[in-house]
């Protein structure tokens, strides 16, 4: 089960970020259109998800205890809650299928031949994390809806805020200037770190910041993802198909 949990967090990782010309991080400021006075709200402003984006590829290296492993994703995201991502081997073998939307989970494991569907309580009860939280992973922010404006000022070019969103803290590093997260961490109720995200290598799509590296890290499986994001089309408006693999054997997330 640890390896779908890794294979699932490694598919979604894939998304969300478009390289450009590179520019230097401290050339880049938020459009005018997406400013707004209060921090959070500017930063919600330059969620990726706030609309449909493709993702045509991803370069992505997974560190663990074991050793280090290369792979290749891409990912579709329709909005508002509809991701079907490919994970590729080097040599461009697809061995996984995933689809994942606000209350499903569809998994083709295409090398043995196996379906799994569940549910998005199933990540809740395992891990303590729906889907309403993915979009962190590629730098998005995650608020409740009737969330209030921090009171934290910046400091330099920096803010620092906790926010509880569905029982769950998150820390987050804010740039001022970017209107960007650089680190958001999850804290548990005895204020230790769980997953980390870091995000760097700014740049412009569109009008929008986005990070074009991004780095988990996670204690418990002594886990450490690096991406690197090759190409997107952002904004996207094609639809999401998920076809289950034929005659595969199906299998309940439980």
């Amino acid at each position: 089960m640890q390896k779908i949990v890794v294979i699932l967090i490694l598919g979604i990782l894939s998304a969300g970020c478009s390289i450009t010309r590179s520019r230097s991080n401290k050339d880049l400021e938020i459009s005018k259109e997406l400013f707004s006075g209060n921090v959070l709200e500017s930063v919600k402003n330059q969620n990726i998800t706030n609309t449909g984006f493709f993702i045509q590829k991803a370069e992505i290296e997974v560190i663990t205890q074991d050793g280090k492993e290369k792979l290749i994703g891409s990912v579709k995201f329709e909005h508002p809650d509809k991701y079907l991502i490919s994970i590729k081997n080097r040599t461009g073998i697809e061995g996984a299928r995933i689809y994942i939307s606000e209350d499903t989970i569809l998994f083709n494991d295409r090398i043995n031949r196996k379906m799994y569907y569940g549910s998005s309580v199933y990540l809740k009860r395992k891990y303590g994390f729906t889907t309403n939280f993915l979009p962190l992973i590629f730098g998005d922010i995650v608020l409740e809806k009737n969330y209030r404006e921090s009171k934290e000022k910046c400091s330099g070019d920096k803010i620092n805020t906790d926010c509880l969103v569905q029982g769950v803290i998150l820390n987050y590093d804010i740039s001022c200037k970017k209107r960007k997260s650089t680190l958001v961490s999850q804290l548990n109720s005895f204020v230790q770190r769980g997953i980390e995200f870091k995000y760097d290598n700014f740049t412009n799509s569109g009008n929008i910041i986005i990070p074009t590296k991004i780095e988990l890290k996670e204690a418990q499986y002594n886990l450490t993802i690096r991406i690197n994001i090759v190409k997107i089309e952002l904004p996207w408006s094609g639809k999401i198909e998920f076809v289950p693999g034929r005659n595969y054997e199906i299998i309940e997330l439980l």
